[in-house]
């Protein structure tokens, strides 16, 4: 003789198990973070500006050639960033605009 569970009694199986786990994660998160009281979306500060950068790219014939160019670009501030069959690409910081001189006071 089996026992079967009568038609109103529900059996939680494993994807119930785990609905309960996600919702009460989400119901714990949220309470912690109201009780810490500070809950925002975090970006990136307006007055930063993006990053600009100049790209140059030079062919290099052999090892030598390539080690020079290294090098003197290195020391004008460019990195290098890809190189491919021989072609080496570099990237520096554009410089920043000249500050205009201030104006005349005007005694």
């Amino acid at each position: 003789m089996t026992l079967l569970p009568a038609a109103d009694h529900h059996v939680p199986d494993a994807m119930d198990k785990r609905v309960v786990l996600v919702l009460g994660g989400l119901v714990l998160g949220a309470a912690v973070a109201l009780a810490a009281g500070r809950v925002r979306a975090q970006g990136l500060t307006p007055s930063v500006p993006a990053p600009r950068w100049e790209q140059d790219c030079e062919q290099a014939h052999g090892v030598d050639e390539a080690r020079a160019i290294a090098k003197a670009r290195g020391e004008g501030g460019w990195e290098l960033v890809a190189l491919d069959d021989g072609v080496m690409c570099f990237k520096r910081p554009v410089p920043a605009p000249p500050k205009p001189a201030d104006p005349w006071p005007g005694y």
